[in-house]
């Protein structure tokens, strides 16, 4: 698939991933200051041993059948171990989300446009999203790996993952695999801003290979923004409810 291509929610909804671009202007003052976001990160508390360096901020937006986005309260966040066997059985509690970010029209296009996407693929629903900045940094004498814990799930319905920018940085090959096959339906090296894959979590598994800096570099980073999705079968049940909504 060519980069410059949109997502396709039907490539979803037949195969279980879809690679492309969101269509969204990535140039101009306002991507400019989204962007920024990502130099805003703090260190990963939770790396341990891992050969990786992460910075990252969580938040939890609920995205209403009728569109409406609700920033919600608290940023912990869960995983098994069965599913992440390199972080979990542990309550992380990350940094949040800035005000400013939460504030971006270009982080509401992009949760709008991979929402419709979903619910287009899925069948409109109430979803909890999960937001994930991320940027993961190599230095000239380190590589990194986005992914610690190597090919896996995730533990959602539905995962999107939005490159946000590269710098002086090579590596990073996402590999996409459908369970209990061995080869990979599709890979890829995301180099273009808003270039993502959108997984259903469910049946396909994914992978990323290590950053490393280019030459004569004394550090790269490769930014990205991942949204899972998760059913909402009661909202009363949902937690850190703001009954406010992101514009």
């Amino acid at each position: 698939m060519d980069n410059s291509e949109d997502l396709r929610a039907d490539d979803v909804a037949q195969h279980g991933w879809a690679h492309g671009r969101l269509p969204l202007p990535t140039e101009g003052r306002e991507w400019r200051r989204f962007a920024s976001a990502w130099d805003d990160l703090v260190p990963d508390a939770y790396l341990g041993p891992a050969r990786c360096r992460r910075n990252r901020r969580y938040g939890r937006v609920l995205a209403h059948r009728d569109g409406t986005l609700e920033p919600l309260v608290g940023t912990e966040f869960f995983q098994s171990k069965q599913i992440n066997r390199a972080f979990g059985d542990q309550l992380r509690v990350f940094e949040p989300l800035t005000d400013e970010a939460l504030a971006s029209t270009r982080f509401t296009e992009i949760l709008r446009e991979s929402v419709a996407l979903v619910n287009e693929a899925a069948g409109k629903r109430d979803w909890e999203l999960g937001i994930h900045f991320i940027r993961v940094i190599a230095d000239a004498d380190e590589a990194s790996e986005p992914a610690p814990e190597g090919r896996h799930r995730d533990g959602h319905e539905y995962v999107a993952i939005h490159l946000i920018d590269r710098h002086h940085c090579v590596g990073g090959e996402s590999q996409v695999f459908r369970r209990g096959e061995e080869r990979a339906q599709h890979r890829v090296t995301m180099t273009e801003p808003l270039e993502a894959l959108v997984l259903s979590d469910t049946t396909m598994e994914h992978a990323v290979s290590e950053i490393r800096t280019e030459q004569e570099c004394e550090c790269g980073w490769r930014d990205t923004l991942i949204v899972d999705f998760n059913t909402v079968s009661d909202l009363t049940e949902v937690a850190g409810r703001t009954h406010s909504s992101l514009q």
